[in-house]
């Protein structure tokens, strides 16, 4: 697991830099009081090279300018009684590589910004394009810091720590975790002008228009309602409505890409990737409606799609949906879903899936990142975009169970073989007293990419020496392990089980389900069935609102 972290844009004290020599000029003299004092950091979009740096305190240049390092480097001698001010540390010209091409790009202007007080001996302080961001929502367009931080964090998901070193990601390196994440993120922002069809050279055009279109708080390619262009050197071009989650896919594809990415951080390290709800392809747009509480177990969703051109809706058409888990782990994996319906007559589709696990834990640590795929046409019409949803851990009723097969009824798991995981979603409750109804969601694994509904006559792991034809399923469920209801299902996936005695409104209770499949009952432990591994078993508590899953 990768620990998330909390990203300041303080300066923190705390944070002291390897490479820092500390105090002032006089001080490391050892003769009278300091005047000054060093501060050192960097410019990086990668790292910026014979970039000039200058401290501001507003409109005073106060130290400076020297030029950087070959690494962004640099140290400047602060006047003591300026610490005490905001400071803007500016970085302009200069060349750096950029991270999605590979080419030498020339640097325009990156800047921080460095809190009254939060400067002192031994701190260090860092320029990227996500510092820079925040630093002209501050000084050119006179945000608080507070403000500035939310606008930038409620776009992109996360705050810059300046006081951190970033590293070159497309170089491995033995650096800290946090600083390579740092030269990611700064390589998502050279993604992203390439995902939009700019110039390496349009960096400093495109990070100033970012800052334009949040200077309103909203990152939706508009300022003030009027459309914020990129003026680079490509000429200008007006911001999409869907920035941030533009960005959301650059990070996305620049962590997955290995011949790039050689940061040792995979998909699922780089921070929870931001959800967005609105995705816009080359013809469609694509709004995305998630459930009000998206956890482990269904989430059902809405789509809708319209065409970029008139903004009419893309009615009565297919819709199709890929999720993925990047694990920090390393590995990926898909989870059972059912896709998603046509589009209704305004251009609505309905898409659900069945998460196998949270994006991260309780306490923070992230277990990954999930991504959902939505493609539209065909062929070489074909057009898709992403979205990055956050699913949570379950919460109250058991959302999901799992029964396996024995070893006649196995999968290919690498080299080895193991035992069927058969899903069991809880998709909730309904009725009252002894009359009510439980549905579930029932999927055979095939791979760790295929999770199929389990339905009579559907062959699963087709073409394989595991290939197995289900005709004869039998799903039970009982609220006491004792007396059982045999539930009804219509070939989809779906199964109700009804009247359910025993559950009381309020009170905790229990389902038991059990699942045969072809005269074979599988169990929670693959073995041959007993008494208590027949059955997987699910908490409810009948009449408890949000806790209980819907239906």
């Amino acid at each position: 697991m990768f620990k998330r972290k909390v990203l300041s844009q303080v300066v923190a004290a705390a944070a002291v830099s390897s490479f820092l020599v500390g105090c002032g000029s006089s001080s490391s003299s050892g003769s009278a009081a300091s005047t000054t004092t060093d501060i050192e950091g960097s410019a990086f979009a990668s790292y910026v090279s014979g970039a000039k740096v200058m401290a501001m305190a507003g409109v005073n240049e106060i130290a400076g300018p020297v030029t950087t390092t070959a690494n962004g480097g640099f140290k400047l001698a602060i006047p003591n009684e300026h610490l005490k001010s905001d400071l803007v540390f500016k970085a302009t010209g200069g060349t750096y590589t950029d991270e999605a091409t590979g080419e030498q790009a020339a640097s325009g202007e990156l800047s921080v910004m460095a809190g009254a007080g939060t400067l002192k001996a031994g701190s260090s302080i860092h320029a990227t394009p996500s510092s820079t961001i925040i630093s002209k929502l501050m000084a050119e367009h006179g945000l608080s810091k507070d403000a500035a931080e939310k606008a930038f964090n409620d776009a992109f998901g996360y705050l810059p720590d300046t006081s951190v070193a970033p590293v070159d990601a497309t170089k491995a390196s033995d650096a800290e975790d946090a600083k390579k994440l740092a030269g990611v993120r700064a390589a998502a922002f050279s993604q992203l002008l390439k995902n939009l069809g700019l110039d390496k050279g349009d960096h400093s055009a495109l990070l100033a228009a970012l800052a334009e279109d949040l200077a309103d708080g909203t990152a939706d390619g508009k300022k003030d309602g009027q459309a914020v262009n990129v003026d680079g050197t490509a000429g200008a071009m007006a911001l999409k409505a869907d920035i941030a989650n533009k960005f959301a896919t650059a990070l996305y594809d620049f962590a997955n890409n290995a011949d790039m990415n050689k940061s040792g951080l995979n998909t699922g390290q780089v921070g929870l990737i931001k959800f967005n709800t609105k995705a816009v392809s080359e013809n469609y747009t694509f709004e995305l409606t998630p459930p009000k509480m998206t956890q482990v177990g269904q989430a059902v969703y809405t789509l809708k799609v319209t065409n970029n051109a008139d903004s009419s809706v893309f009615a009565n058409k297919p819709v199709s949906m890929t999720p993925m888990m990047y694990m920090a782990a390393g590995h990926k994996h898909s989870t059972p879903n059912t896709g998603c319906t046509d589009t209704n007559d305004q251009g609505v589709a309905t898409c659900t899936a069945y998460y196998l696990m949270a994006s991260a834990m309780g306490n923070g640590d992230v277990m990954g990142n999930w991504e959902l795929k939505f493609s539209v046409g065909m062929g070489d019409d074909k057009e898709s975009v992403h979205f990055f949803p956050k699913v949570m851990m379950a919460m109250g009723d058991t959302a999901r169970g799992t029964l396996k097969g024995d070893s006649n009824d196995q999968i290919a798991m690498g080299d080895m073989a193991m035992s069927r995981n058969y899903n069991i979603f809880n998709n909730g409750l309904a009725g009252m007293g002894d009359m009510r109804s439980a549905e579930f969601f029932i999927s055979a694994q095939e791979s760790m990419m295929s999770f199929p509904a389990l339905v009579d006559g559907v062959e699963l792991n087709t073409g394989t020496a595991y290939a197995m034809t289900p005709n004869n399923i039998i799903v039970e469920v009982s609220t006491d392990n004792t007396a059982w209801v045999k539930a009804t299902t219509n070939d989809d996936g779906l199964w109700m089980a009804k009247p359910l005695a025993g559950l009381v409104d309020g009170e905790e209770g229990k389902l038991y389900v059990k699942l045969s499949v072809d005269g074979n009952e599988k169990t929670t432990d693959g073995k041959t069935a007993e008494v208590d591994n027949v059955a997987a078993e699910f908490t409810v508590t009948p009449g408890a609102g949000s806790m209980n899953m819907s239906m």
